[in-house]
């Protein structure tokens, strides 16, 4: 089963829908997602006897707080924003951190995070964002129907599989607004070291 974490003071249910409908078109896999309304930890538990491809448990400031998630080994987390969070639960999010399997994936936006100082031993950080120095970004953002953008990966990426991806440039056409740039980075950029094509 792969584990994936989602993190941060907004955009986490939009993140893990693109992420659930994108598995499930694609490979057609069992995915479940633990809500932040759930103790993460107790849910877990639950369903770790079941047979399922893919986990996805939305982190709720109670998980972070009340350490939760202290037994649950994440092959990623993917932070979406932490601009509103206190400076407690940013400075617990290292715990989350220490979760990460050996070689596991820390994705956050690098445009909201500048408060943390992080420690990446043995996994490996992705930074997405608007910014030139960010492993993944954006280009060509437009609203005016859709959105419409260019994803942008800027450096060589190796999936869960060992795959290479190349940097690359892909034209997108999604629902929403130029607000909504920052979910699809992060979504798009779990999906990638997964293995999906988008």
């Amino acid at each position: 089963m792969i584990t994936i974490g989602v993190l941060g003071s907004r955009g986490k249910s939009t993140v893990s829908e693109i992420i659930e409908e994108t598995i499930k078109k694609q490979y057609n896999e069992k995915v479940c997602v633990i809500g932040t309304k759930e103790d993460s930890s107790k849910a877990f538990l639950n369903l770790k006897s079941e047979k399922i491809d893919y986990l996805i448990i939305l982190i709720s400031r109670e998980d972070i707080m009340e350490k939760r998630l202290d037994d649950i080994k994440f092959d990623i987390v993917v932070e979406t924003s932490l601009d509103e969070e206190s400076t407690e639960v940013i400075d617990e999010v290292q715990n989350i951190m220490c979760n990460l399997k050996e070689n596991g994936y820390f994705i956050f936006n690098s445009d909201s995070i500048h408060r943390i100082n992080f420690k990446c031993d043995k996994i490996y950080p992705i930074t997405y964002g608007l910014n030139g120095k960010t492993t993944v970004t954006a280009s060509s953002i437009d609203d005016i129907e859709n959105l419409c953008f260019s994803y942008c990966l800027q450096r060589t990426l190796f999936t869960i599989k060992n795959s290479v991806v190349q940097p690359f440039e892909k034209p997108m056409k999604v629902k929403g607004t130029s607000e909504d740039i920052y979910p699809y980075l992060a979504a798009y950029t779990c999906l990638l070291l997964i293995g999906c094509i988008f």
